[in-house]
């Protein structure tokens, strides 16, 4: 191992020192060899140096998060609830890279499907789960019979299905994670290695464990995924159609695809405790629920916005006798570009009001003027995050936590997905400044970019749009994500005063009748 560490790449063509470093690696961690890793990772950085094919420089990054990897693993660091977590972090920022790498699209398509399976696998980790199992579908839908896709999506939906009150729902996720299993184990799945015979034999015995923890033909003969009518009039079902192939309803049905079955927002909050001494008088649910409805109300029509927006072509009649000037910069200026841009604002604007529910949840006592989506994890006036949460054992809330530092972490933000950049410098123009809007088709077009003299930020349509939907995804996986956190908060506090004397006070729906605005009441 000690000259197999030792080995210089000085006279290693590209190709050839890849391969070194690679064998390096995994060596390394069968030998349990900790210095073979950090020799790895030193070997990467001066690899880095050289001049390469972009191949060659999505490959180096494949190959540090793998370096990454050991080093967790060896640092028996695999399983933990740390929240701040120096390996998992430079494995998502190597594979983030690596995606998002022009050499990408060279790279084999096996070892595509590596990378994206990896990636998606951190972000599960981290409890970005609705993330994840849309990565995992990114490299299905490139080998569709990629066995460590199919497996880990597999596991990833029988954590998501525990998470779930609704016990359809539940039974749902685990049918597909077992089939998940059942399809890894098929005569043509493909494996990254030539010995499949432990992972089958452990796909096997998870698929057998699924099997066994209910009646599997039974669910899939109830389930009727696409047996859900999609509405009454031809514009709500493009309406629905539309979220559903975007995953935008608020419900987790939705994240396993297009299935008419999720083309409703029913995600709820779970039953939540208080006692009498929390609202002294009061006879009404806690306040969390009407927040919560206020926020799905808010995100249910700014998708509604958004999508109005994206599908507008004529011209609005509101829009007749506004006079304005042209600025000779293609300006965009319409009630369609003012749907898109006001969904965008209420969007990024539920992810504050999230932080102020976890700040009431957990009881955190911030300031309230204060609290925002960077900041309510954190000690306050300090970069340092709250030492109640440093190794908390909430899976959805460290997702939260990861999610909030896509947005606001120089480096995460720059690195871990494209469509997650500016997100922030967006929503700053919008609210506080100019965001100068232009036509998508002439952007290209133009002989010098659009300045704004320090007024605001330039942007063009095409491209507001694509970060409108963006942060349409991201406000849905956070209310999904704070839902199904409280939820493992109300299990943890019951389970511990088992003997705890409880009342219930039961919650109806709100008819749909009474939603309608009517002059005459």
């Amino acid at each position: 191992m000690e000259k197999l560490r030792e080995r210089s790449i000085a006279k290693l063509d590209a190709d050839a020192a890849l391969d070194h470093i690679a064998t390096l690696v995994d060596t390394s961690l069968d030998a349990q060899f900790k210095r073979g890793v950090e020799r790895a990772l030193y070997l990467l950085d001066e690899l880095a140096k050289r001049e390469l094919t972009p191949r060659q420089g999505a490959l180096i990054e494949y190959f540090c998060a793998n370096a990454w990897s050991a080093k967790e693993v060896l640092a028996g660091e695999r399983g933990s609830w740390d929240w701040e977590h120096a390996e998992r972090e430079q494995q998502i920022l190597a594979l983030s890279r690596a995606v998002a790498h022009p050499g990408f699209a060279e790279l084999d398509i096996v070892r595509c499907c590596q990378i994206l399976t990896n990636r998606a696998n951190q972000l599960d980790t981290m409890g970005r789960f609705v993330d994840a199992i849309e990565g995992w579908d990114k490299a299905l839908q490139i080998v569709p019979n990629f066995a460590m896709a199919l497996a880990n999506r597999g596991f990833g939906l029988k954590h998501y299905a525990g998470l779930l009150e609704d016990d359809r729902e539940r039974a749902i996720l685990l049918l597909h994670a077992h089939d998940g299993f059942a399809a890894a184990l098929a005569p043509d799945a493909i494996y990254e290695g030539e010995d499949q015979t432990g992972l089958r034999r452990q796909f096997a015995a998870t698929a057998a464990e699924y099997a066994a923890a209910a009646d599997l033909d039974r669910i899939r003969a109830l389930q009727d995924l696409d047996g859900a009518g999609l509405g009454r009039s031809k514009a709500e079902r493009a309406y629905r159609r539309w979220c559903l192939d975007r995953r935008l309803f608020l419900n987790p049905l939705n994240d396993l695809g297009a299935f008419t079955v999720a083309a409703f927002d029913d995600l709820v909050l779970p039953t939540i405790m208080e006692s009498f001494a929390d609202r002294p008088g009061a006879f009404t649910p806690p306040p969390v629920f009407g927040f919560f409805n206020q926020m799905k109300q808010e995100y249910a029509s700014a998708r509604f916005m958004l999508y109005e927006g994206l599908n507008s072509t004529m011209l609005h009649f509101s829009d007749r006798g506004v006079r304005l000037f042209d600025t000779l910069d293609y300006p965009a200026h319409s009630l369609a570009t003012e749907r898109v841009r006001t969904a965008y604002r209420i969007a990024y604007s539920l992810l504050d009001k999230v932080a102020f529910l976890v700040d009431h949840v957990w009881k955190l006592g911030k300031i309230a003027d204060r609290i925002n989506f960077k900041n309510v994890w954190m000690v306050e006036g300090k970069p340092r995050l709250l030492d109640r949460f440093k190794a908390y054992p909430n899976w959805p809330l460290r997702g939260l936590y990861w999610l909030s530092k896509e947005l606001f972490d120089d480096e995460i933000k720059r690195t871990t997905a494209a469509d997650s950049r500016e997100l922030h410098d967006i929503r700053n123009a919008l609210e506080h400044k100019y965001l100068q809007v232009h036509e998508g088709w002439a952007w290209d077009l133009m002989l010098t970019l659009p300045a704004s003299n320090g007024l605001g930020l330039s942007i063009n349509s095409d491209l507001l749009e694509a970060k409108a939907l963006r942060m349409m995804k991201i406000a849905r996986a956070a209310l999904i994500q704070l839902a199904l956190a409280i939820g493992v908060e109300e299990r943890n506090k019951a389970a511990a005063a088992p003997d705890r004397l409880i009342g219930s006070m039961p919650l109806y729906a709100l008819e749909e009748k009474r939603k309608r605005r009517d002059p005459s009441w």
